[in-house]
């Protein structure tokens, strides 16, 4: 019984202990998902507004002859998907790793640009061709430095690596929501056609005149879009890894209190039975003597 009542004691203190770890995770989190969310809030209306200019404008340019428009027949997929290099995140790095794998159609076909030691891991594990790998991405990181990666998915297009572009990741909602989203990046396509009616019966059809010439403007505009693309993207994905773990160290320590007051519970019990077993052996004795 000493020993039940000893083992008791060393679990509530091991609970206790993890407990003030998962605490002060959680602390760091929600400091880092203040900033975080701050970032990629910021960043929403200059990412949305870009992506409408520059869709608008493709769509404007019906005799345009660029590489990263046309449209080509489609043999290898590219996939940039963005996960946390993480874990203690709860199901937000496998939730969209899911979501990713389910939109590859054939693994053979397809090239991975993995950000993130999660989606290196995953994809290397399961054999898949990893285009290239960026790790330890900053939660504010250097624009020069995504650049450099958006450039890099560029030239993969321009060679040929793979015939269509797709970015995956995570948009951030709320600290205890977060949706996996998935954007073709390459070949840029225009507004779809409901969309551009719609703005033509509000009267808001825009007449364009181009200044040197379409295929200027789309060479110089469209690397700085995806770099921009996939900066907001990095944004929203750092704000939901923060969010995820917070929610999820806040759901450990409070699983560590549902476990504590059992424990303690079994502890009480315990002590109990040891005070009436005493009790019971005292009585026996006395009546022996008796």
């Amino acid at each position: 019984m000493g020993d039940d009542l000893r083992e008791i004691r060393r679990r509530v203190r091991s609970v206790k202990n993890t407990q003030q770890i998962t605490r002060a995770m959680e602390m760091v989190a929600a400091a880092k998902l203040r900033r975080a969310q701050e970032r990629a809030e910021s960043s929403r209306p200059f990412s949305e507004k870009m992506k409408e200019i520059v869709s608008r404008l493709v769509s404007h340019m019906p005799n345009l002859k660029h590489e990263l428009v046309e449209q080509r027949e489609v043999k290898n997929s590219g996939f940039l998907v963005i996960t946390a290099d993480k874990g203690l995140c709860g199901g937000y790095n496998s939730g969209l790793l899911r979501f990713a794998t389910s939109h590859i159609k054939d693994k053979n076909m397809a090239q991975i640009i993995a950000v993130g030691k999660k989606a290196r891991d995953y994809y290397r594990n399961r054999e898949y061709q990893l285009y290239s790998t960026h790790l330890d991405m900053e939660d504010a990181p250097d624009y020069r430095r995504v650049k450099d990666l958006g450039q890099e998915a560029v030239q993969g297009f321009r060679d040929e690596s793979y015939d269509e572009l797709f970015l995956v990741y995570t948009e951030f909602i709320n600290a205890a929501r977060h949706e996996p989203r998935i954007v073709k990046l390459l070949p840029m396509e225009p507004v779809a056609e409901e969309a551009e009616e719609k703005e033509e019966k509000k009267g808001a059809k825009n007449l364009y005149t181009f200044e040197p010439d379409e295929e200027t403007i789309i060479d110089n505009l469209l690397p700085k879009y995806i770099d921009n693309l996939i900066y907001h993207a990095i944004l929203e994905a750092k704000a939901s890894e923060h969010g995820a773990r917070m929610t999820a160290m806040r759901n450990a320590t409070d699983n560590a209190d549902e476990m504590i007051d059992n424990l303690t519970l079994q502890l009480n019990r315990a002590r109990q039975a040891v005070i009436t077993q005493e009790i019971l052996e005292v009585s026996n004795a006395a009546m022996a003597m008796d």
